[in-house]
């Protein structure tokens, strides 16, 4: 062949040797596929859950103060409170806010009745239920038959269901149930003028650190206070750790596809017989091993991109949503989400490269080693070996 040959002959004579071999075609796929879609759902879950829950964060109030005694968390008097956080300098608009855990029809579920806990971009649209009324989350309604929630906390309380809360805010009110202050007082056992705690917002973000000292010495009781910024790293460690985990766990089906790669781009007598022949009519190294590089990717570039589709899919696109979560989870996380797609075209540009440089390294190493001989050792290669 002359080395001055154009490369959309070699293309046609690479896809042709496919066909020719269908079954490693396959299998080479197949692995490439799985591997591809393994890696993806790992990383793509991570990724989407990290950045869903840090939109949703950017809402949340600076500093949460919580009332502590030897029993656990205890209610506040909201204006004590509110005085006390006013009194700090750099402490903002503090605001006492109603919320607890009640127990729902399968399980226990999240009160919430007052502005602060529930970001103000999730409660647009809806009409804010009154005495008797509540909103809920997806994983609630989905348990209910006639429209109807019975719950269970210091006293039994039945509410009828007016609105739900939307299926992208799934991460934050998958188990919610927003209800009228007055309900929600009488679930929880809050006194008129308790809260549950107070929410605090600050000049500076970075103030949080320093002024959390100065807030705690201003209330008569003790009291627990978290940053916003605990909330967001401790979300960004767990996702962190779970997509480790997953790519690691990768590892062996990396090195599998490697091995099985290797093992039939350039193995085999025949192979090594039909490439002897090849260099003695005129093909040059670099063609045979340009020629097994164009075949590695026509191979491999529609089993990635199947493989990241379905990956896509599983992780984006509910109910094939739940699978992910399902199976990243052990099966304990939310059965449906709607996460978000913000950063995850990088995610799969860097997805790709983790599964096709080494898919293509060990293409390229592998007939290098073997089509480097001289014709006459290729063609003494016994093709009935």
């Amino acid at each position: 062949m002359k080395s001055g040959l154009k490369e959309y002959p070699l293309l046609v004579w690479a896809a042709r040797d496919i066909l020719r071999r269908p079954g490693r075609g396959l299998l080479v796929s197949a692995c490439l596929a799985s591997v591809s879609f393994l890696i993806a759902v790992a990383l793509l879950f991570s990724q989407a859950m990290e950045t869903t829950w840090n939109q949703l964060m950017v809402q949340a109030p600076d500093l949460i103060v919580r009332r502590i005694n030897a029993g656990g968390w205890a209610p506040m008097p909201a204006e004590t409170a509110v005085a006390a956080a006013a009194s700090v300098p750099g402490a903002l608009t503090p605001t006492p806010r109603l919320w607890g855990v009640a127990t729902g029809p399968r399980g226990p579920v999240t009160v919430v009745a007052s502005p602060g806990v529930i970001p103000e971009t999730i409660l647009q649209g809806l009409t804010p239920p009154v005495s008797g009324q509540a909103v809920v989350g997806r994983g609630v309604v989905e348990t209910l038959q006639d429209g109807r929630l019975i719950l269970v906390g210091q006293e039994r309380l039945q509410l009828t269901i007016v609105g739900t809360f939307p299926a992208q805010t799934c991460l934050a009110t998958h188990d919610l149930v927003w209800m009228a202050p007055n309900d929600a007082r009488r679930l929880l056992g809050l006194l008129p003028g308790e809260a549950s705690d107070l929410a605090v917002s600050l000049f500076h973000e970075e103030e949080e650190p320093a002024i959390q000292a100065d807030l705690a010495d201003a209330f008569p009781w003790p009291v627990h206070i978290t940053g916003r910024s605990d909330g967001v790293l401790r979300h960004h460690q767990r996702a962190v750790h779970r997509g480790g985990i997953s790519v690691v766990a990768c590892v062996p089906a990396i090195l599998a596809l490697v091995w099985i790669v290797a093992g039939t781009a350039a193995t085999g007598s025949s192979r090594q017989a039909h490439w002897g022949l090849l260099k003695s009519l005129g093909w040059t190294t670099g063609d045979l091993v340009r020629l097994q590089i164009f075949q590695a990717a026509l191979l491999g570039t529609p089993a990635l991109a199947a493989g990241l589709a379905s990956a896509y899919s599983v992780v984006f696109y509910p109910p094939a949503a739940g699978i992910a979560a399902w199976w990243l989870t052990g099966g304990q996380h939310l059965p449906a989400l709607v996460l978000s797609r913000s950063g995850a075209l990088i995610a799969l540009l860097e997805i790709s490269a983790l599964v096709i440089i080494p898919y293509l390294a060990a293409v390229f190493l592998a007939t290098v080693k073997q089509v480097a001989n001289e014709p006459w050792h290729l063609l003494m290669a016994d093709p009935w070996n």
